[in-house]
């Protein structure tokens, strides 16, 4: 299996259809639909159900996607590194990140990084701390911003210099918008989002002094910008980081 193979698989999957990839690539479509087909072949594995405009993975296609685009970054950043060895720091930081006040000086630490290194890239994601700590495993991430409790004993790292505390966002009418702290009597009878994490999820629970059946939870979540939309049509509280 080629990396080059990889990358026309992952270029497929980013443009929708063959025809559309094989522009990007300056390929035939002929020769593009016969490189994928010698893939799957490779792999004894169908990765693509094709439409007439369109293409949909399959389960073995959205697995390979996975692993291809790990593979493809491990690639690049190695020869990026070999590269730097030449004396110049380049080469593309990947950088994943939580939702919290955190991320404010994450980014200040990136500015600061990029103005005395300005042949540097960043690739910021935002990812769950379970997401973020897998990559740092896999060695797709250089470096995740977590949020305690988190499991680090396997990295090298720094505590920043910020307490994370929980709010609650509602919409600008609510009664509680003007509240400074709410009790979890204010809360508890109200439709709740909730962070999907289960270590979490129970600080939550803990707090509340109640289980997940007692209260009304409507949804679960592991970032918050969507939710956003939930609180907007006033259909319930959202319970996260504070300034987030």
């Amino acid at each position: 299996m080629e990396l080059r193979v990889l990358r026309y698989f992952l270029t497929v999957v980013e443009e929708g259809n063959i025809s559309a990839a094989a522009q990007t690539l300056f390929m035939t479509q002929p020769t593009l639909s016969r490189q994928l087909h010698d893939l799957e072949k490779e792999l004894g594995a169908t990765l693509f159900i094709r439409g007439k405009r369109e293409i949909t993975l399959t389960e073995e296609g959205i697995l390979l996607r996975e692993r291809a685009q790990e593979l493809v970054l491990l690639a690049d950043r190695m020869g990026q590194e070999f590269a730097g060895r030449k004396g110049e720091v380049s080469g593309t930081i990947a950088v994943g990140c939580v939702e919290s006040m955190g991320s404010q000086l994450m980014t200040k630490l990136m500015v600061e990084f990029y103005k005395r290194y300005p042949r540097v890239r960043f690739q910021l994601d935002n990812m769950t701390t379970d997401d973020i700590r897998m990559r740092l495993d896999h060695g797709v991430l250089d470096v995740g911003l977590l949020i305690e409790p988190a499991d680090t004993e396997r990295f090298s790292f720094l505590r920043f210099p910020l307490d994370e505390r929980w709010g609650i966002t509602v919409r600008a009418d609510d009664p509680l918008a003007g509240y400074e702290y709410v009790l979890p009597a204010d809360v508890e009878k109200r439709t709740l989002i909730i962070p999907s994490r289960p270590a979490v999820r129970n600080e939550f629970l803990s707090w509340f002094g109640k289980s997940e059946h007692e209260l009304s939870i409507m949804c679960s979540e592991a970032l918050f910008s969507n939710s956003m939309y939930l609180v907007e049509e006033g259909a319930m509280w959202h319970l996260a980081w504070k300034g987030v």
